[in-house]
């Protein structure tokens, strides 16, 4: 009975797309999960899914016990199952089996609430800052391999993906991570479970700031830490003579880790986050990150010091207006978000210098005017970057359109994998811009375009036959048309939202994206003729007359 209702719940947990773009890339951005409905049955089969494999497990542990008895009472476990949670032995021998290096991935589950959805990317940059695993691509077979193991639990699924970008842990698995935590001294844990700021002893040290009322002015213990971890902390204020003294630590999380922009986190003092002093002793750091904090309007020079630093999480600083040139000294720099900085009117010219960077995010295309304090990054200058996969552009305040030399010299980012180009209010109304030309991006697997300032697809991008576009996102904009000339022969994924303009019959869009599998299709009001259920969603394999155009 367990496998039959196993093998009925893969089949209701069949999602059409593509896998993840690995390494440190999302897939997409919270906003492109499903509707609250669609989120609710997912976590719902996951909950029975769950459930299906704890009886199964609870089953297998029954017999054992009486296979034992049945031999004559052997020796148990020995005691000590108490400070595990009842029926958990299974989950418990499971830890036990993990490797050192999975064992302490899993440990840092602990501190999270259980059912709450958490970002993939943020436990693989938490690893990457304590040096658990060594690359982005090492955290994700980690967490793939939790996932197979049952220690975590995929959440908020998307219909156009099969892979997991978020996850959530199961009120038994994080018992049992908690009790497991305790006993290595891995975190603080008052009698409920639940983690406090409380300075533990020890070789490895982490704190978490989980006030959730007040400002947390950390800085009260003696000693070196690895990690500061924010939990639930609103007002921040870090003691920077503390910080100087924290010559260890590798993971400096003070932004929200929520996926909710809610949970609003202010800094006391923006100013004192990484002075001199506490740059100068905090060079072993490799992950920082100020996600979603207020009156961050700058960074400090003394951020170049930051010489081990592997990923700086900007997003969502909404008052940052600047960044400093001395990040062109960040030369271990793997991953730069800057996205959702909506002041942010520029990238300082030194991030063409950061040659080991993977991923940018929020790139802001740069006006010509004179005056700049600091000279801006162009868009040509990325092709100085030969590692770069992923990229999200944007039109700065003060720039109606992208010029036309910009877009068009992307094509010396000849590593792209994935490529977001977001166009400003005032360029969807005024349109105009360059044109990309796929073919010279023979490596470009996923394009996002936002706010289209043409009417006719063809203006803004050339698509590339026999290329390896394979998703092609559009939303918003002025955009009326596909192009009646141009043939998109390789997508497979097609997402449009927001287009009210946008108009074709089902029919010219088969003829113009021949091997389509997938469309997503939102508020999109001209679009009715489209094979697309009451979501939006559209399978070749489970339309019967898929094939016919």
């Amino acid at each position: 009975m367990v496998e039959e209702m196993q093998m009925d719940l893969r089949t209701l947990h069949r999602y059409g797309g593509d896998g993840d773009d690995g390494g440190h890339g999302d897939g997409e951005d919270e906003d492109d999960v499903l509707d609250l409905d669609h989120i609710e049955l997912c976590s719902f089969m996951e909950q029975i899914k769950s459930a299906v494999q704890l009886v199964r497990a609870a089953l297998q542990e029954k017999v054992m016990r009486m296979t034992t008895n049945t031999r004559g009472g052997e020796d148990d476990d020995g005691g000590g199952d108490e400070a595990f949670p009842s029926g958990s032995g299974h989950l418990k021998s499971v830890l036990e089996s993990l490797d050192p290096q999975l064992k302490q991935c899993a440990l840092c589950l602990a501190v999270f609430p259980s059912g709450k959805a958490i970002k993939k990317r943020l436990l693989i940059h938490w690893w990457i800052g304590e040096g658990i695993v060594r690359s982005a691509a090492a955290g994700k077979a980690c967490f793939q391999d939790l996932l197979s193991r049952g220690l975590l639990q995929p959440a908020m699924l998307r219909p156009h993906c099969n892979t997991a970008h978020y996850c959530r842990v199961h009120p038994s698995v994080r018992d049992l991570l908690v009790a497991a935590a305790r006993s290595f001294s891995y975190f603080a844990f008052d009698r409920d479970g639940e983690p406090t700021d409380e300075c533990l002893p020890g070789t490895t040290r982490r704190v978490t700031l989980c006030r959730t009322r007040g400002s947390s002015r950390h800085g009260g213990g003696g000693g070196e830490y690895v990690t500061v971890y924010n939990l639930s902390q609103r007002y921040v204020e870090m003691d920077e003579a503390w910080l100087g003294e924290q010559r260890g630590m590798g993971t400096l999380q003070l932004g929200r880790w929520q996926t909710s922009p809610e949970h609003h986190v202010e800094m006391v003092r923006p100013g004192g986050v990484l002075g001199a002093a506490a740059a100068a002793a905090c060079r072993n750091l490799r992950y920082l990150s100020l996600r979603g904090i207020s009156l961050v309007e700058s960074l400090p020079e003394s951020i170049g010091d930051l010489r081990d630093l592997v990923v700086l999480d900007l997003r969502a600083c909404h008052n940052l207006e600047t960044l400093p040139a001395s990040m062109a000294s960040l030369g271990k720099l793997e991953y730069l978000d800057a996205s959702e900085c909506y002041l942010l009117d520029q990238m300082p010219h030194g991030v063409c210098k950061l040659h080991r960077l993977q991923v940018l995010k929020g790139f802001v295309v740069a006006s010509a005017a004179g005056g700049k304090k600091i000279p801006p990054c162009r868009l040509a200058d990325l092709a100085a970057l030969p590692l770069l996969r992923k990229l999200s552009v944007s039109t700065g305040r003060q720039l109606p359109v992208a010029p036309d030399d910009e877009l068009p010299r992307l094509h010396g980012c000849a590593a792209l994998e994935s490529l977001s180009v977001r166009w400003g209010a005032a360029a969807a109304h005024a349109g105009g811009g360059g044109r990309m030309d796929l073919s010279l991006l023979p490596r470009l697997a996923k394009l996002d375009l936002r706010r289209v300032p043409a009417e006719e697809l063809q203006e803004v991008v050339h698509p590339a036959r026999g290329g390896g576009l394979r998703k092609l996102c559009v939303r918003g904009g002025r955009l009326r048309a596909f192009g009646d000339d141009v043939t998109w022969d390789v997508v497979e994924t097609l997402r449009v939202r927001f287009l009210e303009r946008l108009d074709c019959e089902w029919r010219q869009l088969r003829s113009t994206f021949g091997k389509l599998r997938f469309v997503d299709k939102r508020r999109c009001p001209k679009l009715s003729s489209w094979r697309c259920d009451a979501q939006g969603i559209w399978r070749r394999e489970e339309d019967d007359g898929g094939d016919r155009n």
